[in-house]
């Protein structure tokens, strides 16, 4: 007679510990014993020990000590996603029996944002919790994202419930909601290129420019569309922030080129004015991403819906 699977996996599972695979999957993305400790609250002997379980366990030393930190062998790659899910299809079990409740509920929310987003939604998002949702926090987290790949990557690696991004295409999983388009421009100061919508191509390519990148290695879209035209443009300099923009292009002749939305925080209250390209380049769209594996999180549905109904797209 065949033994029923739930006897044999748990004559299988008996020896691990459920701490282990805590172990093994914050390890797998901080790359460091000493952070891996921090983040579990454990001391780092007891992960160095947790490690070495896990290693005779599995007759692999799963991961290995370089420069780079604690790198991943390629056993350990392969575990990795399946105990993630085990370890989330575990926790909703345990803890996901009711449905949420934003009036009662204490729970912190890990939401990243970009840096203009970011100081449009999160004064929204805060004031209508203090009166809807008094008990819940958000922990805003700043993460450079310039693709789907790197949002998939970020929100796993920093345990991110919602990240809301602009990306050049929408990503090819079901797991993002696109909210709007976001026409890309340059903000320069008025009284240096006048108060019309538009500036013309020499104008812009003259002009010595700031550079908006919220990564060192991602190619710039713009160079990119100026390269294929055999057209060059100057950059004087490269920042992934926005909120010094304001003060730097004021009163020079220095472009940026940003989103409307971005516009919209950088040219509040000086001479700054946004001006459409002299090129055909294709808006951004703005989107939230998650996890797979919180699609059907009650509490993640919410705060998507709270933000549909908040952020302001450009008109």
């Amino acid at each position: 007679m065949t033994e029923p699977t739930n006897i044999k996996l748990a004559t299988r599972l008996h020896k691990i510990n459920l701490n282990l695979l805590l172990v093994f999957h914050t390890l797998y993305w901080k790359r460091s014993l000493t952070l891996t400790a921090e983040a579990l609250c454990l001391s780092q002997p007891a992960v160095s020990h947790s490690l070495k379980k896990l290693r005779l366990l599995m007759d692999d030393p799963l991961f290995i000590k370089t420069l780079d930190g604690m790198q991943p062998t390629p056993l350990a790659r392969q575990m990795d996603a399946a105990v993630a899910k085990g370890l989330f299809y575990f926790d909703q079990a345990i803890y996901s029996n009711s449905e949420f409740s934003p009036a009662t509920s204490k729970r912190e929310f890990r939401v990243s944002l970009v840096d203009y987003v970011s100081q449009q939604l999160q004064p929204k998002l805060i004031q209508h919790c203090l009166t809807h949702a008094p008990d819940l926090c958000f922990n805003m987290l700043s993460t450079r994202i310039a693709s789907a790949e790197d949002a998939q990557h970020a929100i796993q690696a920093h345990d991110i419930d919602l990240a809301m991004v602009q990306l050049e295409s929408l990503p090819l999983t079901s797991y993002h909601e696109y909210l709007f388009d976001d026409v890309i421009g340059c903000v320069g100061d008025a009284t240096q290129y006048g108060e019309s919508n538009t500036i013309t191509l020499d104008a812009f390519l003259n002009a010595p420019q700031i550079a908006l990148s919220h990564r060192e290695d991602s190619p710039l879209l713009i160079n990119e569309k100026l390269r294929t035209l055999g057209l060059e443009r100057k950059i004087v300099a490269k920042t992934p922030y926005i909120t010094p923009l304001q003060e730097i292009l004021v009163s020079t002749n220095l472009l940026c080129v940003v989103t409307e939305s971005a516009a919209k925080v950088i040219c509040r209250n000086n001479s700054l004015k946004f001006y459409a390209l002299p090129l055909d380049v294709a808006p951004f769209k703005v989107c939230l991403c998650w996890d797979e594996r919180k699609d059907h999180d009650s509490g993640i549905h919410w705060l998507r819906s709270l933000i549909r109904e908040l952020i302001t797209p450009a008109p």
